[in-house]
């Protein structure tokens, strides 16, 4: 776990798996750096492990998570 920082915001022991295909940021983390205006509404819907359906309120573009000394593009689904 490390400490992330997105719009000068920390938020500390943040689990990472840089191979996921999905990031998934939530609805309570999103306020924070106060980016629901840059909410963007989606069409996906998620068939998850469980086999339950999950269709996210919207979609983060290009946010800019910062990990140490690097940078990195990252899209989010916000999950209702």
């Amino acid at each position: 776990m490390v400490d992330v920082h997105i719009d000068g915001i920390i938020f500390p022991h943040t689990l990472i798996d840089l191979v996921v295909a999905i990031n998934v940021m939530k609805k309570e983390t999103m306020l924070k750096p106060n980016l629901q205006g840059s909410l963007r509404e989606t069409t996906i819907v998620l068939q998850l492990a469980n086999s339950s359906i999950m269709a996210p309120e919207g979609v983060l573009k290009d946010v800019i998570v910062s990990i140490d000394s690097w940078e990195y593009s990252v899209d989010f689904l916000v999950p209702v």
